[in-house]
């Protein structure tokens, strides 16, 4: 059971490092803004949170470049 939940949160801080720049990219794609940006991390910190999802997001974010 302990390793699952090392694994979890070590998947989750990797995903949350990489919700960091996916927060950037759609902040310039959408809204050049502060407030923008700081809704976008939330977004990603919570998606993060679910394992696969952060990935998700940011290969999606980098396919729509």
């Amino acid at each position: 059971m302990a390793l699952i939940i090392v694994l979890w949160y070590f998947v989750s801080m990797v995903q949350m490092f990489l919700g960091y720049g996916t927060a950037y990219r759609y902040t310039k794609a959408n809204g050049d803004n502060g407030i923008s940006l700081f809704g976008w991390m939330i977004v990603t910190s919570f998606a993060a949170m679910i394992p696969g999802l952060g990935f998700y997001l940011w290969k999606k974010s980098l396919d729509e470049e």
